[in-house]
């Protein structure tokens, strides 16, 4: 059996790409409502920040209260995973972490990062004299000793 295949003879007609959007992960759904309901979120610095990236006068950047480290996944163990997991997190008026969503690293690692940055608590932090939402990422390192 053979195929044949033809060019044609007429012009297409363009081909329309279309672009799906990403899936939003838990954090970002919440600061979509948290604007949605008139609260102010703006993006902040909350792990190892550097002074000079915190003075910007207008704002005074949420520092770490409590930081718990991840637990190491026995199966990461096994498998040898290691590496650095980011978690962006959504930190209410009062430090409380109330989303958080891994958004890169070894996805044996991501369950325990996001776990252990559920748990985290900061300062509260305040815009132009305003107590406001924060968003930022977490950074944790998992490496087998």
């Amino acid at each position: 059996m053979s195929v044949n295949a033809f060019a044609q003879d007429k012009p297409t007609a363009p081909t329309t790409v279309t672009v799906t959007e990403q899936p939003k992960n838990v954090v970002e759904r919440a600061v979509e409502e948290a604007k949605e309901r008139g609260e102010k979120v703006v993006g902040a610095c909350l792990v190892d920040c550097r002074d000079d990236a915190n003075s910007q006068g207008a704002g005074e950047t949420g520092r770490v209260v409590d930081l718990p480290k991840p637990e190491y996944p026995p199966i990461a163990r096994a498998a040898h995973a290691t590496g650095t997991v980011e978690v962006q997190v959504l930190v209410d008026f009062d430090g409380n972490v109330v989303a958080a969503a891994s958004i890169s690293g070894h996805p044996l690692l991501q369950g325990a990062a996001v776990s252990a940055a559920r748990k985290a608590r900061f300062t509260p932090l305040t815009y132009n004299g305003e107590p406001v939402k924060m968003v930022g990422v977490i950074q944790y390192n998992f490496v087998i000793q």
